[in-house]
C-alpha cells in the first residue's frame, strides 16, 4: 500500500496556495513556484513505487548453535515477484544482544522483477543465552521520498548461544573413587582395558585376539595377555548462582566464569568416558542426573546457555538432593567465588559423607579490577583477606583452586595436581 507523508501533503497544498494567489494577486513569483512545486509532483508520479512489495523473503537458516563470541555469517534471500523496483530498503531487526561486526543489517538495493539477490552481514554474541530474529522490514520510495511502501517479513531464525570453552589437554581430572565401568581410570588389577597386565594360561572362553602366541609357541601351550583393568567414576559439577554471589558486569561476571568453567570440564572429563551430572542453584535449582557421552554433553551445555543467576538457592540446600537422587561416593567439583563463609561448614559436611571434593573460585577481586570498579583500598584488602581466610579453611577439607578467569583454566588445574602428587 502506498503510503504519503507530510511532505506529499504540504507540496499539494502549497503548490494549490501559490497557485490561487498568483492569478489573485497577479504575481509571476508565485506562479512559477506553483509550477515548481507541481514539476515535483509529477516527477514523483512518474517513479512512483509499486503498490505492493511482492518479495520472498528467506533466511539461510532457521535454527544456528554457536558459542560465545563466535561469529556467523546471516544470508537473507530475496525474489522479486512483482514490478521492478529502483529504491529498495532491507531492514533485519536483530536482539540488543546481537552485534553485527561485518557489513550492515540495513541495506539499500535495487531489485527487478523476477530478479533474485542476497543480502549479507556477519554478526556475533557475545553472550550466551536464547536469542529469537524474526521481522525484516522492507520499504520503497521514489526519488523526492513523496510517496512510499513499506511492509514487514516474518522470517524465524532462533539463535542458540552456548557458553565458551577451552581445550584441556593436560590438567585431567578424575574421580578418586572409580566405579565397575569401563573407563580411562587404571585400576591396578585385572579387568578390561588395553594396557598389558600379566601372563597366564588360557582359559576357556578368552578371546583369540588375547593369546599372546610367542609366550605359546615358547611354552608349547596356550598363553593368554591379562590387561590392567580401566574403569570409571562419577562427576558432578555443582554451580553458585546464589543472589549475592555474582559479581561483576553485564559481559564479565563471576556466574558466567562458572558457567564456562563447567562447559569446559564436562566436555574434558565426559572425554575421560567418566559420567557427568549438573546441580545449578540459579533462579530455580535445577540438575542433569548424571550420564556418558555427547547426548549428555549437549544436554548440559543447553541447560548452561540458559541460566541467570539471581536466586535465593545455597550451597546448604543441596546436600538433601545429592543424598536423594545422586550417587555417593562420587567426586564434586563446586565452582563458586565463595562470597559466602557458610560454605566452609558445606563442604566439610559433605566431606564427612565420603564424598571427594574440589573447589573452583573464579576470582571476583580479578574481575572487579578488570573492569574497573573503583573500591577503596581498606575495603579491597580486608575483602580479600576474608575471602583468602575461606580458602585456607576450605584446604582442610579438599582442594581449591583461586581462578583468574582470564587466564586459562587448564593452567589452574595442572598446578593443583602437581601440588597434590
Amino acid at each position: 500500500m502506498i503510503r504519503r507523508n507530510r511532505t506529499s501533503a504540504l507540496l499539494v497544498l502549497i503548490s494549490l496556495l501559490s497557485l490561487v494567489l498568483g492569478v489573485f494577486f497577479g504575481s509571476w513569483t508565485l506562479l512559477a513556484a506553483s509550477i515548481v512545486f507541481l514539476s515535483i509532483l509529477v516527477i514523483s508520479l512518474k517513479d512512483i513505487p509499486p503498490s505492493k512489495i511482492d518479495i520472498d523473503v528467506r533466511r539461510n537458516r532457521e535454527e544456528i548453535h554457536l558459542h560465545e563470541g563466535d561469529d556467523f555469517l546471516m544470508d537473507i534471500y530475496l525474489e522479486n515477484k512483482g514490478e521492478d523496483i529502483d529504491f529498495l530498503e532491507v531492514f533485519s531487526e536483530l536482539p540488543p544482544e546481537v552485534e553485527v561486526t561485518e557489513g550492515s543489517s540495513h541495506n539499500i538495493l535495487s531489485l527487478d522483477a523476477g530478479e533474485k539477490k542476497t543480502v549479507s552481514f556477519q554478526v556475533s554474541v557475545p553472550l550466551r543465552g536464547d536469542y529469537p530474529v524474526s521481522n525484516i522490514r522492507m520499504r520503497t520510495r521514489d526519488p523526492t521520498g513523496i510517496f512510499r511502501t513499506k511492509r514487514v517479513f516474518e522470517s524465524p531464525l532462533s539463535i542458540h548461544v552456548l557458553p565458551a570453552q577451552e581445550e584441556m589437554k593436560q590438567g585431567k581430572i578424575r574421580p578418586r573413587y572409580p566405579k565397575n565401568r569401563l573407563g580411562n581410570i587404571s585400576s591396578k588389577s585385572v579387568g578390561i582395558g588395553t594396557e598389558f597386565f600379566s601372563l597366564r594360561e588360557y582359559r576357556a572362553g578368552d578371546r583369540m585376539r588375547d593369546i599372546n602366541w610367542k609366550a605359546t609357541a615358547k611354552n608349547l601351550e596356550p598363553i593368554t595377555n591379562d590387561f590392567e583393568g580401566e574403569m570409571s567414576g562419577d562427576v558432578i559439577l555443582i554451580v553458585d548462582g546464589f543472589k549475592g554471589s555474582n559479581i561483576g558486569s553485564v559481559r564479565e561476571n563471576t556466574f558466567g566464569a562458572s558457567v564456562r568453567a563447567a562447559a569446559t570440564l564436562s566436555s574434558n572429563i565426559l572425554a575421560d568416558r567418566n559420567r557427568v551430572g549438573l546441580i545449578v542453584l540459579g533462579e530455580r535449582l535445577s540438575w542433569i542426573y548424571p550420564g556418558y557421552g555427547r547426548e549428555q554433553y549437549y544436554k548440559i551445555l543447553s541447560q548452561l546457555s540458559s541460566l541467570t543467576s539471581g536466586g535465593l538457592w545455597q550451597l546448604t540446600d543441596v546436600q538433601g538432593l545429592l543424598q536423594r537422587f545422586f550417587p555417593s561416593r562420587c567426586l564434586l567439583i563446586i565452582i563458586s567465588p565463595l562470597t559466602n563463609p557458610k560454605v566452609t561448614q558445606t563442604v566439610y559436611n559433605m566431606t564427612q559423607r565420603k564424598y571427594n571434593l574440589l573447589v573452583i573460585s573464579p576470582s571476583p577481586l580479578a574481575i572487579e579490577r578488570r573492569i574497573g570498579d573503583e573500591h577503596g583500598m581498606i575495603s579491597e584488602k580486608m575483602y580479600d583477606l576474608n575471602r583468602n581466610n575461606i580458602i585456607n579453611q576450605l584446604w582442610r577439607y579438599c582442594p581449591v583452586i583461586d581462578w583468574d578467569s582470564n587466564e586459562p583454566l587448564e593452567v589452574a588445574v595442572e598446578e593443583v595436581g602437581r601440588y597434590l602428587r
